[in-house]
């Protein structure tokens, strides 16, 4: 080969190497798309979950303990750890009793999920367009309301879809941290006790941006969602939730209240046993199949749980799904640290459950990938947020002092 067409392939690969090397090392996953694979299974959890250890399912068990123990250690208030490898329970443990807002519980109790339930609800949504009650996302959700007159409405808010509300981006507003919950001027009261219902107090607010446009985060919208569910089923979302989600998944423990005027609420209440929680993890980690039954389509599930919004170098938000694109992972995300992290190429269910008021939640995400992804043997996740090895890094740079050199000589050459 000449050495001018040298020079040219050298070029063309160092224009398309960083899209090929920029990888994690390992086999670490940096992309959506690749985070949807189907895993064969011997049993489906429907009546109970079988325990394994992690040394049968290919992990380092001293990795889990060490993780158990740093909760232990920095008094951590967690309440349960779950961790499911190829659908076997490989740890469980309850380092602290629940404690809930007024209540102490059995370890085997039903858990308060808060902004957790923002993920069965927007399940909830998907298993509805699969079932004919709604044509597809795209619905503008004032024509749904057929029965109910809104207060501010404008042609912006005649253009809110309902995938606005699932990726937060309805442009009404919303304040849920300038005042306590407790308060009437807080919007999550007024979602819990507003005598006209919450869908009536959401979509009666002014419009503050374009639908379609911000991240603006919303539990006002993922109670509309519940109340598209219930109005276009004539059930309540709690309703149409056990008869196609809880009963075909097992669960029959839970608790999840309404408004006043019945719409069960969309964004936070829904209550859990945490190995119920795993099932609902477990379900999307397969596809939304359970036993031979699709619960909920897999386009639903790869839809919802892939990056909409990137908020900064290691989360995005989905379709009230939160991601880590980096890590191979999405997972639920409830105040006070109630989480459920879908790892799927890893076959991964991880629950974390914590108490009223814990102020140390943003450990759980970290012990994820510190502890359980780490544990996996022959897995090494990335080691920064961009998620790129050293490997890769120094490749590109061989690679590009090569390139360097070889245009420097052929520009010699042609003078």
């Amino acid at each position: 080969m000449k050495f001018e067409n040298v020079v040219r392939v050298i070029l063309v690969l160092t224009l398309f190497l960083p899209s090929v090397v920029l990888l994690p090392v390992d086999g670490a996953v940096v992309s959506d798309a690749n985070l949807y694979s189907m895993h064969q299974r011997d049993y489906w959890p429907t009546s109970g979950w079988q325990n394994s250890t992690p040394s049968e399912q290919g992990m380092d068990g001293s990795m889990l303990q060490a993780m158990i123990d740093h909760i232990i250690d920095e008094d951590l208030d967690v309440h349960s750890v779950i961790v499911i490898r190829n659908g076997y329970v490989v740890l469980e443990e309850y380092p602290n009793p629940f404690q809930g807002q007024s209540r102490t519980q059995s370890f085997d109790g039903t858990h308060y999920l808060y902004s957790t339930t923002k993920s069965f609800t927007s399940c909830m949504v998907g298993i509805a367009i699969d079932k004919g009650f709604l044509d597809n996302t795209s619905q503008k959700v004032l024509s749904i309301f057929t029965d109910m007159t809104f207060d501010n409405v404008d042609e912006r808010k005649e253009r809110i879809t309902i995938d606005d509300l699932l990726t937060m981006r309805s442009g009404l507003p919303w304040d849920e941290t300038s005042a306590p919950f407790n308060s009437p001027d807080n919007d999550v009261w007024q979602v819990n006790f507003n005598s006209s219902g919450g869908v009536q107090f959401v979509l009666d607010q002014p419009m503050e941006d374009e639908p379609g446009v911000y991240f603006h985060y919303n539990t006002g919208a993922s109670h509309v969602l519940s109340g598209i569910v219930h109005e276009v089923t004539n059930m309540s979302m709690l309703e149409f939730a056990d008869e196609n989600l809880f009963t075909p998944l097992g669960i029959d423990r839970f608790l999840w209240p309404s408004d006043t005027q019945g719409v069960t609420f969309g964004g936070f209440d829904l209550q859990l046993r945490p190995l119920d929680m795993a099932k609902f993890g477990f379900l999307f980690l397969n596809n939304g199949t359970w036993d031979g039954e699709q619960i909920v389509s897999s386009d639903w599930v790869h839809n919802t749980t892939t990056t909409v919004t990137t908020l900064d170098s290691i989360r995005g938000y989905s379709r009230q799904w939160w991601t880590m694109p980096d890590y191979g992972v999405y997972h639920t995300a409830g105040l006070y640290g109630q989480y459920i992290f879908v790892a799927p190429e890893l076959d991964i269910v991880a629950v974390f459950t914590s108490g009223y008021g814990a102020n140390d939640v943003d450990e759980n995400p970290q012990m994820v990938r510190d502890y359980i992804l780490s544990a996996v043997l022959g897995y090494e996740p990335p080691d920064s947020p961009g998620g790129f090895g050293i490997v890769p890094q120094i490749t590109i740079a061989a690679f590009s002092l090569v390139a360097v050199v070889l245009i420097v000589q052929y520009v010699r050459r042609r003078r």
